[in-house]
């Protein structure tokens, strides 16, 4: 089964003609996708889909693209689904990112996987049934392994829960289910975590790379989601 067949044939048109309505991304999830880096400090020219939109830009420069920022700081997948029509399908847009876990791993741990691979099955049909869009979902990045300077003072007290989740392995079921969901829907699929697992293994400190000591990957990892994401739209061009 090809993937991102309406994404591919909608940046084909705008390029052939001008008038076309621009090739509309939206993404939806967290905080990572709304920008959040530091404590109360977001950054919205850093953040993955505004990196990937500059990586479309040069691929294809005969294309006009543009990205809605529908995430939101704190929410889990469940939460995504309720706002769907809202924010998502009522766009009409041409591909869907999905990224989602980081919460739906913290706050409901291995209880709460069946409400969690659920939601992102029913994001992933309702998308299909009420647009044309693609759908493109994203593994999350790893955690904080271990307590940290970069800690905000108020998230002291329950940053345990959040390296728990993370050195227990719980986060990585959350991933390995988005993995598992994207195969069984022939979805198209951006494995960041495995990608943070490498570096893991490579001997990369990660942890270092949250910019608030907690969820929230740096403007470096950030890009390195967009070439992930871009490498993943690529591998399915014609």
């Amino acid at each position: 089964m090809a993937l991102l067949n309406q994404f591919h044939a909608r940046v084909k048109a705008k390029a052939k003609d001008n008038s076309l309505a621009p090739v509309l991304i939206v993404a939806l999830g967290d905080s990572v996708t709304q920008g959040c880096m530091e404590e109360g400090r977001m950054d919205f020219d850093a953040v993955y889909h505004h990196q990937l939109k500059r990586l479309l830009e040069r691929r294809y420069p005969a294309t006009t693209f543009s990205v809605l920022n529908a995430g939101i700081g704190g929410e889990s997948a469940p939460g995504g689904l309720r706002r769907l029509a809202r924010d998502v399908t009522s766009r009409r847009p041409d591909l869907v990112l999905v990224g989602y876990g980081l919460n739906d791993a913290c706050g409901g741990g291995m209880a709460g996987l069946e409400a969690f691979r659920a939601a992102m099955a029913e994001i992933v049909d309702r998308i299909e049934r009420e647009t044309q869009a693609d759908v493109l979902l994203i593994t999350p990045n790893m955690m904080a392994t271990r307590d940290n300077d970069a800690v905000p003072e108020r998230w002291k007290p329950v940053i345990g829960q959040f390296v728990d989740a993370q050195n227990s392995g719980l986060l990585a079921v959350y991933a390995q289910t988005i993995r598992d969901l994207a195969a069984a829907r022939g979805t198209a699929l951006a494995d960041v975590y495995s990608r943070w697992e490498a570096l893991v293994k490579s001997g990369v400190d990660t942890t270092s790379r949250l910019s608030n000591g907690i969820n929230h990957p740096d403007a470096g990892m950030h890009d390195m989601a967009a070439q992930i994401i871009m490498e993943e739209i690529e591998r399915h061009a014609d």
